[in-house]
């Protein structure tokens, strides 16, 4: 682990995981780090992606027998994919609110 990167302030941390802003000399925009010493780069376009596949991952080690069925939904205005779990014709998007119709809900 850099030592340098070690020294900045987190931007968010949660955990033992923190996400640092990378310099300009840097290839990543980001790095997730840990405080086991590991690093892992983030690219700005890859932030999303990142989110999806952890919360997946989360959603699947996490859920117990009779929860509620998720639908996966993407948002058709920013681009954001979640897993929502209501009941409702439409959801609104956790990133911009816009509103996105939930298929095999309504009539």
């Amino acid at each position: 682990m850099d030592s340098d990167r070690t020294d900045r302030d987190p931007i968010v941390s949660e955990g033992t995981y923190a996400v640092v802003d990378a310099t300009d000399d840097e290839s990543a925009d980001y790095w997730l780090r840990s405080d086991r010493g590991d690093e892992f780069p983030l690219r700005q376009d890859d932030l999303e992606d990142a989110v999806t596949a952890l919360s997946r991952v989360h959603k699947q080690r996490s859920d117990p027998e009779g929860a509620p069925e998720t639908t996966e939904l993407t948002c058709h205005d920013c681009g954001k994919t979640w897993q929502y779990a209501g009941a409702d014709e439409h959801a609104t998007c956790p990133n911009c609110e816009t509103e996105v119709p939930v298929e095999g809900i309504g009539p």
